[in-house]
């Protein structure tokens, strides 16, 4: 599918902008990755770079840096594809947010209205 077509059934618009985050798998918090890129967030979830692939349905935790709060942002979701984009090196990992919490979803809404009269959202109409 292409990432028009992704566009296109999302709920959410989201923002193309870079910021910083680490991500983990729920079932081994400790592990922490750095994300070399963030693709695009919006309310109902983000596509990053990986440096390893995830299966579908792994359940995440994601930290993210935002310039509004001085600590990080908070979020789960579940991985729905993990996409080769150069063998065994680097992935594009798509996940969707579950239900987020206030806080969370206050500094999303927040980041897409600062951020989305800049090029680079997508949105779903």
């Amino acid at each position: 599918m292409t990432d028009q077509a992704f566009s296109e059934k999302r709920k959410y618009p989201r923002i193309n902008k870079h910021f910083l985050l680490s991500y983990f798998d729920l079932n081994d918090p400790l592990v922490r990755h750095n994300a070399s890129q963030l693709k695009n967030i919006g309310l109902g979830g983000l596509c990053l770079v990986t440096a390893k692939a995830f299966s579908a349905g792994t359940r995440m935790g994601i930290e993210l840096k935002t310039p509004f709060l001085t600590e990080f942002v908070h979020l789960k979701g579940t991985v729905l594809e993990s996409k080769e984009k150069i063998k065994n090196i680097i992935y594009e990992t798509r996940i969707q947010f579950d239900e987020l919490e206030l806080p969370a979803q206050a500094v999303l809404t927040k980041l897409i209205e600062h951020f989305g009269h800049e090029k680079g959202i997508e949105h779903n109409e």
